[in-house]
């Protein structure tokens, strides 16, 4: 076995990429990397199915590129499956860059022919070297730095210890040709550049630039681990009911809260592709303030909420009640809109009475039933609640209890011409307490 092949099975055996006679579903571009990693695949005893994608791009090329796929798994009697894709119209369609829409039609097309199947892809030490100071140069984290990771789900990537000289003298010495697409050579796109300019330039500074950084990528890829499973740790601790603890996130070292941060809201199903480090700073910042009720927005109609001491996380702003501007309440009986509910009933002398912070009992003299209305709450509104204490503003009073501000415009209120009567989850007006007379027992649901 030639050292190409001993790099390529040490990279299957250290990352547990695919187990002896494992079939495997390779991506066959036609392109030197991909033609010599299905041939060595192929030496190394697996079974292996090609794939060829044909983006609808590069109109005649690309009939070369299949035509020539066809030829290379006839020679060696390997199943071929030809996916043709629309790139462009997809890019239209989803408002994407033509690379981005061909990247994500491509591995759509890779999965249907896999048929459950490990997908092979021919990334080498090169492409590791390029995406990385592609990251680095558009701003990235340690993730990001680390490169290609060997293994993402069903895709692994065996070439990853390789490099591209390497590719071509195990091909050259095999006398297999390959075709190169006519789009490597222009310097159009950022990857070519970096390419043909800035890695001839690291090389000639370190002729070990490739190898080096394949190293760096592993050591990230560890360190990035172990930091995961940490902020896992930090986030499984700060869970209380459907919140995080403020105090422990805002006081764990940054590397593990900004990851518990990233875990927390792409659990929640934030997209990861829309959540940046602008969002993490906005995250931080929301558990540094010191307003009991805070909140930011977040990609894809996310909101963060900090409600006194937890950080809630949302999939949409909580949109105010529809409600008609006032319920007539006349007498005894059940009062609802879509959304509020309030039972009332007089009870009969000597009758128990349950008082609960949704019950509440008042004097039938001190409601004017004529104005008596079921509503939300208003600006201006005032309750007293103790015989000494003075009225408070209900927005005052609503904070005092620590009641999150997203739901303060959900509460049921319970008024009259002379004002408030009671209030959901607060209390009654301290004016409508029973003197002796008949009792009217109210009751909000909901």
């Amino acid at each position: 076995m030639d050292k190409f092949l001993r790099t390529i099975a040490q990279t299957i055996a250290e990352n547990h990429m695919l187990v002896p006679d494992e079939p495997v579903l390779v991506a066959l571009s036609g392109g030197a990397d991909s033609v010599a990693l299905t041939l060595a695949l192929r030496e190394l005893g697996y079974p292996v199915h090609a794939c060829h994608v044909h983006h609808g791009l590069r109109g005649a090329e690309a009939n070369r590129d299949a035509q020539f796929c066809r030829n290379f798994c006839r020679a060696y009697g390997i199943e071929l499956d030809v996916q043709y894709v629309d790139a462009a119209a997809y890019a239209k369609a989803h408002r994407q860059s033509i690379e981005t829409a061909a990247r994500e039609v491509r591995y759509t097309a890779l999965e249907r022919a896999a048929r459950g199947h490990k997908i092979a892809t021919a990334h080498t030490a090169n492409d590791n070297l390029e995406t990385m100071l592609f990251h680095l140069a558009r701003g990235t984290g340690a993730a990001g730095l680390a490169g290609i990771p060997p293994v993402r789900g069903t895709v692994i990537r065996p070439l990853l210890g390789c490099m591209r000289p390497q590719v071509e003298a195990f091909l050259a010495a095999r006398g297999q040709d390959f075709v190169t697409d006519s789009t490597n050579a222009s310097d159009e796109h950022t990857r070519n550049r970096i390419r043909h300019t800035v890695i001839p330039a690291l090389l000639e500074v370190h002729p070990g630039a490739v190898h080096n950084a394949g190293a760096l990528s592993a050591r990230l890829r560890q360190d990035d681990a172990f930091l995961e499973q940490q902020a896992a740790k930090l986030l499984a601790k700060a869970a209380q009911g459907d919140g995080w603890q403020v105090e422990l996130l805002r006081d764990a070292h940054p590397a593990l809260r900004t990851r518990a941060l990233r875990q927390l809201c792409a659990a929640r199903g934030v997209p990861r592709r829309d959540f940046t480090a602008r969002h993490i700073r906005a995250l931080e910042a929301l558990l540094e303030n010191p307003r009991p009720s805070a909140w930011v927005n977040l990609p894809a109609g996310f909101v963060a909420r900090r409600e006194y001491g937890l950080l809630k996380l949302e999939n949409s702003v909580l949109e105010p009640k529809i409600v008609p501007d006032a319920v007539p309440v006349r007498g005894c009986g059940t009062f609802e809109t879509a959304d509020l509910r309030v039972s009332i009933r007089r009870l009969e002398k000597n009758q128990v009475f349950y008082k609960s912070f949704n019950t509440f009992c008042v004097g039938c003299d001190t409601i004017d039933m004529s104005t008596c209305i079921l509503r939300t709450r208003r600006t201006g509104d005032r309750l007293r609640l103790t015989e000494h204490g003075g009225s408070k503003t209900l927005k005052k009073l609503l904070i005092d209890k620590k009641i999150p501000s997203a739901r303060r415009d959900h509460l049921a209120v319970l008024a009259d011409q002379n004002g408030l009567i009671a209030v959901q989850g607060v209390g009654i007006d301290i004016s409508r307490r029973p003197q002796g007379g008949a009792i009217f027992e109210i009751q909000f649901e909901g």
